[in-house]
């Protein structure tokens, strides 16, 4: 396992990678942002897996990068897995539209800029894989699994009328009692000689604490990651985001020593864990891709459109003529008073109304969107370990349910791989609506409009990676 620094130069006038304005001051007790690289192999099967911190971009610009980097080392695109941590302070790569801020704009104004760290972190990308591979030796692997319920929570805080609210509150999320994943996954590679190589730890939850700030950072995980390196002298650390979508951490909109905290508090409970892991066969070594479909909700009717519209133009003239504390569009709860100004908030609604609005362009112009969305998941069997690799932010219960329906010892649930797709939740969440199953899929997407994932979405993906890690099992 090779470990790199990826953290970009910050422009004086258009902020980090020369895309995001918003961020413009280096998180100095994060370390910057790094990245990890595995390399696997077992006969002519051989992959490189990426873990960088990083909010990533979509499937396509990912895929597009993966590409990149199979080419650049001479191997397969489906060689090649690229995981990302989602930490929202660390602007937008270029080419992508992401940045893990939902109140900033993106610019392309310095393009020379822009293109020079393109190429920078496409050139640690290639470097880190070469030499992950050069390095390639035989290795000894164990697994286990380590706790932490104390840094995270659910954040879809249940209604009475059956809608869901965003809750940015700690203590607040607690009284859902709505379940979030406490288990850290952890696989560790050792020489022969019993050095350490390099050690995988899985965690859900997002890295969230300096949501919307000006910090380029990598949140709590650059802390954890730090705190489990140094309990293995060194050795190299790559941290894989579990199913995340409903799941956040104590403090949101907080401070880098929030941050900080909240990392050596998992980064403990993983070392901790280091002891207790037990040895795991190493062999075979495989893996696996397939696409599923995902289907779309259907098409609102014009008046449901109209009604969306109207109920964004309200929240709009309340919260700038009238109310400046107002925060709910619709059955949507945008940010606190203290944590967003009333432009902002009219901004979120803004951005609803015209999602409306260009739905009902759409039924005017006879436009009905295809009926499926195409999803890529994959698989990888390590001997006795399996991974269950997901695009996008599924919520935290589907990758409960993956886990236990897997047949392997150990498997690490692996969200936000090879691209961001979007929030996928179970149906009764699909009902509630609320930030993540509905709101969240109302922005455009390269200049489109979104219908959300239909009820049974998030079976879909269960089903599929259960199918993936059979066959990988009984193969």
């Amino acid at each position: 396992m090779i470990g790199f620094e990826i953290t970009p130069r910050i422009h004086p006038e258009y902020g980090a990678w020369g895309t995001t304005p918003s961020v413009t001051t280096l998180d100095t007790l994060s370390g910057g942002l790094h990245a990890r690289c595995l390399a696997l192999q077992q006969d002519d099967r051989r992959v490189l897996w990426y873990g960088s911190d990083l909010v990533g971009t979509d499937v396509d610009g990912t895929d597009a990068l993966r590409l990149q980097v199979a080419d650049a080392l001479g191997m397969d695109v489906s060689q090649i897995i690229w995981s990302t941590s989602q930490t929202h302070s660390s602007a937008a790569i270029p080419g992508s539209a992401v940045s893990g801020s939902t109140n900033t704009d993106l610019v392309a104004v310095d393009n020379e800029f822009i293109e020079a760290e393109r190429q920078r972190l496409l050139k640690r990308l290639v470097d880190a894989g070469r030499t992950a591979l050069d390095e390639l030796r035989p290795a000894d692997v164990w697994a286990g699994r380590g706790h932490c319920d104390s840094i995270s929570y659910n954040s879809r805080l249940p209604m009475l009328l059956g809608g869901c609210k965003f809750s940015r509150d700690y203590a607040e999320g607690l009284q859902s009692d709505k379940y979030f994943d406490p288990t850290i996954g952890m696989v560790r590679f050792n020489e022969k000689s019993g050095t350490t190589i390099g050690t995988l730890f899985n965690f859900c939850c997002h890295p969230a604490v300096m949501i919307c700030d000006k910090y380029l950072s990598s949140d709590w995980v650059g802390s954890a990651r730090r705190h489990i390196e140094a309990g293995q002298d060194g050795a190299p650390a790559m941290y894989l985001q579990g199913f995340c979508g409903d799941v956040h951490p104590y403090y949101m909109f907080g401070t880098p020593e929030q941050a900080t905290t909240l990392g050596e508090r998992l980064g403990a409970a993983a070392v901790a864990a280091l002891p207790t892991l037990v040895p795991a066969r190493p062999e075979p070594f495989a893996y696996a891709w397939e696409t599923i479909q995902i289907a779309r909700q259907p098409m609102p009717s014009r008046e449901m459109c109209e009604q969306g519209v109207a109920e964004g133009e309200a929240f709009i003239d309340e919260v700038l003529n009238r109310n400046p504390r107002a925060v709910w569009i619709g059955a949507y709860n945008a940010p606190d008073p203290d944590l967003f100004t009333p432009e902002q908030r009219a901004a979120s609604a803004r951005m609803s109304a015209d999602y409306f609005l260009g739905l009902m362009r759409m039924i005017d112009d006879g436009i009905d969107p295809p009926p499926t969305y195409s999803m890529h998941l994959g698989g990888v069997r390590i001997g006795d370990v399996a991974a269950a690799l997901s695009p996008g932010e599924n919520l935290t219960l589907t990758g409960f349910q993956v886990r236990g329906r897997s047949p392997f010892v150990h498997t690490l649930v692996c969200g936000d791989t090879n691209g961001l797709f979007g929030y996928i939740g179970a149906d009764e969440e699909i009902h509630r609506g609320g930030a993540e199953t509905d709101y969240h899929w109302r922005p455009p997407n390269k200049g489109r409009f979104r219908l959300p994932p239909a009820k049974g979405s998030a079976q879909r993906v269960i089903d599929g990676l259960d199918g993936l890690l059979h066959d990988l099992h009984d193969a």
